[in-house]
């Protein structure tokens, strides 16, 4: 998993917004069906959202609003949902200075600095990964099935010379 926060961590870094909050939506689809594969995608997703993250945003931003904002976002990059408690999320960077500006309410509209947000779900998978599934063999078999990126050497194994 660390190849996953890893890649959030880095895209954070490197202001790379979209990126970083694309694939930080995407992990408790990803954690949710290593842990629990036989459950409905909406069901595993929200169930990881409130087991590791609806201690920081459960009072703004439920497993509900994340859920059908991730619909929203990754397939249609809209920022808002009809099923959403707010009108609309609205993300900025991190102010200069070191400011935090995370989890406010402005006119229904749920304002959150990405960074924050991206690394808090990245921490979540991390803590997942040590405290569930680093002990359960079902899980690290269902791990080493998720997409890899291989180095450039690999594809020599692809290749056969005659």
């Amino acid at each position: 998993m660390k190849r996953f926060t890893d890649a959030i961590r880095r895209a954070v870094q490197n202001e790379n917004w979209f990126a970083g909050l694309f694939l930080a939506l995407c992990m408790p689809d990803i954690c949710g069906a290593l842990e629990n594969p036989a459950a409905s995608h909406t069901e595993r997703y929200k169930n990881w959202f409130n087991n590791y993250l609806s201690q920081k945003y459960s009072l703004m931003f439920s497993a509900d609003d994340c859920y059908y904002f991730r619909c929203n976002c990754l397939h249609q990059g809209l920022d808002s949902h009809r099923r959403l408690s707010q009108d609309r999320i609205h993300f900025i960077p991190p102010p200069p200075r070191e400011i935090i500006v995370h989890l406010n309410m402005l006119n229904n509209t749920l304002q959150m600095q990405i960074d924050i947000f991206c690394i808090d779900i990245a921490n979540a998978v991390d803590n997942w990964d040590e405290g569930v599934a680093k002990n359960n063999p079902d899980i690290q078999s269902r791990i080493n099935e998720l997409i890899q990126i291989y180095p450039v050497e690999s594809i020599k194994s692809f290749i056969s010379v005659e």
